[in-house]
């Protein structure tokens, strides 16, 4: 093998490194049901065609670089791309947070979903609304957005020369905050409803003690939850792809 060539599928393997890290994470295609080897041939894909723009840069860093340095540098790529995947899965956990929080709120906590996006079982709401945010995420050609974030992050990140982890925690921690931000705001509305809901059984309860309030309006608490749910449903959607994509576009690193 030749130094040249050696030097080239060196820099294929960083490039690799940082962008199944970040597809091992990335929602929809980190879930489960989508086999591993489906997994591995995209991401070997991906690293196949966007290789022209950044390989140049990579191959040039390679070429000076001792076999400690190699080894460093492909661990460095690695949790990097596992880093901006995390960072995007944190949008979902958020959303499967406040589907769960809803589910509790109109009556369904009891109830077992089916793990379609995750390997885990949840509340049915939460695996019907997790199922929908990743094929709304791949409908507006959001998965195209965090692949763009992956090759600019080279420009932020490039090889070599990382953030300091003040950065990358600072980076984690804004993330967070804005998730558990949008978290509140599409639950706050079946909060509301949660509230006055159980108020208003407590003091049905008080007035007519012989009967169990509680049980005896299950039903419609659920079917008022669903019916809020129906009414809110498009703007709810819209809120959780508006904020990932301003996540996508302005923010991440």
């Amino acid at each position: 093998m030749t130094e040249p060539f050696q030097t080239q599928l060196l820099g294929l393997v960083l490039l690799f490194c940082r962008i199944g890290g970040c597809l091992l994470l990335a929602p929809g295609l980190s879930s489960p049901r989508v086999p591993v080897h489906v997994r591995l041939f995209v991401a070997l894909g991906i690293t196949a065609a966007v290789s022209p723009m950044i390989l140049p840069g990579l191959v040039r860093e390679m070429g000076t670089a001792s076999p400690d340095r190699q080894i460093w540098l492909i661990m460095q790529e690695t949790v990097i791309g596992v880093l901006l995947g995390l960072l995007a899965r944190c949008f979902f956990m958020a959303l499967q947070f406040a589907a769960t929080a809803i589910s509790n709120f109109i009556g369904l906590s009891g109830i077992p979903g089916i793990p379609l996006e995750e390997a885990d079982t949840g509340s049915p709401l939460a695996t019907l609304v997790s199922t929908a945010a990743v094929t709304l995420i791949f409908a507006m050609g959001l998965h195209i957005e965090l692949l763009r974030a992956v090759i600019d992050s080279y420009a932020v990140m490039p090889l070599g020369a990382p953030p300091g982890a003040d950065a990358l925690l600072s980076n984690l921690l804004q993330t967070l905050n804005e998730t558990w931000l949008l978290a509140l705001r599409l639950s706050g509305p079946f909060l509301l409803y949660g509230v006055i809901v159980n108020f208003a059984l407590g003091m049905g309860n008080r007035f007519a003690q012989q009967i169990s309030m509680y049980h005896a309006t299950t039903g419609a608490v659920m079917l008022g939850g669903f019916l809020l749910f129906y009414l809110v449903w498009v703007d709810w959607a819209m809120i959780f792809a508006g904020a990932y994509r301003t996540w996508l576009v302005e923010g991440g690193f």
